[in-house]
């Protein structure tokens, strides 16, 4: 188990109606991360999509607003109460949000594999996912959390949309790697500690690349086609929702 002794003393805080918040800048930059996470789930949803590629996208945004609400909150600013476990939470969370948006890429690119190959890769998502699960309550490390994304939103996902986008240029695959892009210079400053000082840390630094990553999933989701039967075209679906 990862037990990390720490000094609370000699972390950056304030005190809100008596109450101690620790790495409030951090807090606040993982509250609006998840803003950027809900807006995205909710201007989904009025979409209405019912194919599950869509669907599965959509919680991608919940989960993961989740899951930034959650690790700003217990994971930084109540640390000192909640302890390690209190993390716990946030990460399978974001776990269970990186899985589904690799589901539904598995989805994006399933009608132009072959059928044992698509359900393969369905299948391993689930095992994926459980791994890590069993992983991250056997270590309490939250670099293994770190890995499934990198596995799921660097590999699968930006591999799988590659293969699309050769196939069919779809728009939705190019904001993906934009977003991509914007994931992995986030996962650089995290890696590197680059800071301004406590009250602007690599965890907040790490967060503006984050969100517009964020961003750019969203807009990939917004744009995506489903190739299956029917071929669903999402600039066919906004305009008749204007036109109804």
């Amino acid at each position: 188990m990862n037990d990390v002794i720490i000094d609370f003393s000699k972390v950056h805080q304030i005190k809100l109606f008596g109450i101690t918040i620790l790495e409030p800048s951090t807090v606040i930059s993982s509250l609006l991360m998840a803003i950027v996470c809900f807006y995205a789930f909710v201007q989904l949803g009025r979409l209405a999509r019912v194919h599950r590629m869509y669907s599965q996208i959509r919680y991608f945004f919940l989960f993961m607003g989740i899951a930034t609400v959650i690790g700003g909150v217990l994971g930084h600013g109540f640390l000192y109460i909640t302890g390690q476990p209190g993390k716990i939470p946030g990460w399978f969370s974001s776990m269970i949000a990186v899985a589904l948006f690799e589901r539904a890429a598995i989805w994006h690119i399933k009608p132009l594999l072959k059928p044992k190959f698509g359900s393969w890769l369905g299948y391993l998502n689930y095992f994926e996912l459980t791994l890590f699960f069993v992983l991250t309550l056997v270590t309490l490390n939250f670099v293994v959390v770190e890995i499934h994304a990198f596995y799921g939103l660097f590999l699968m996902l930006f591999m799988i949309e590659i293969y699309v986008y050769k196939h069919k240029k779809d728009p939705g695959s190019v904001n993906i790697f934009i977003a991509t892009g914007l994931g992995a210079l986030a996962a650089g400053f995290h890696a590197l500690k680059f800071s301004f000082g406590p009250w602007f840390n690599y965890n907040d630094i790490s967060h503006i690349p984050m969100a517009a990553s964020i961003w750019y999933y969203y807009q990939g989701a917004k744009h995506m086609t489903f190739y299956g039967t029917p071929v669903i075209e999402p600039e066919e679906i906004e305009k008749s929702e204007v036109e109804n």
